[in-house]
């Protein structure tokens, strides 16, 4: 007598095992992807800026935090993502004949060779970027203001960090760091 064996019902005791270990990876890969836990701000230590541009180039993470620092001329914000600092933006007073280039030469993260925007108003690169703010008061007490901003890990694409910057000396050119004076 010929033994029938049930193909059927074969295939899915051996579907079922392989279903139930797929769905466990795909649990496991979930939980461990990476993803922004804390709230993305919408400024940087109080100049407002967009959290869409913001979003765009932190790192994922749990905790936030931002501290702003001051030496002379010069004003840095950096944000720090579980204790690493990810971001640095600062605002600082050059003389009136200068670059976008001669900030990119002592800024880190740009280079003066990098791309550039807006007729030379922005050099930026996928790390950082360099702008000048419209500030009326700065110029005509001939010490424009420039900002700049860089980041410490991968992750950003050039035209992220290009909108940064942008919207930074957007924000800044309507503060009052426009019209604060050292």
């Amino acid at each position: 007598m010929k033994k029938i064996h049930n193909v059927a019902q074969s295939r899915e005791h051996g579907i079922l095992p392989l279903v139930a270990a797929i769905t466990t990876l795909l649990s496991i890969a979930a939980c461990s992807s990476p993803e922004k836990q804390y709230t993305v701000p919408d400024s940087l230590c109080g100049i407002k800026v967009p959290q869409k541009v913001l979003e765009e180039v932190l790192p994922s993470g749990e905790e936030l935090t931002e501290r702003q620092e001051s030496s002379g001329s010069t004003k840095r914000c950096r944000i720090h993502v579980d204790g690493d600092s990810v971001l640095s933006a600062s605002t600082e007073r050059w003389e009136g004949d200068t670059t976008a280039s001669d900030v990119a030469q002592s800024a880190l993260g740009v280079d003066p060779q990098d791309q550039r925007s807006d007729e030379g108003r922005y050099v930026y690169s996928s790390t950082g970027a360099v702008g000048k703010v419209d500030c009326a008061q700065a110029e005509e007490a001939h010490e424009p203001l420039w900002a700049s901003v860089r980041i410490t890990h991968d992750g950003a694409k050039s035209a992220d960090m290009l909108a940064l910057v942008k919207a930074y000396t957007e924000a800044v050119g309507s503060s009052p760091t426009c019209t604060e004076f050292q």
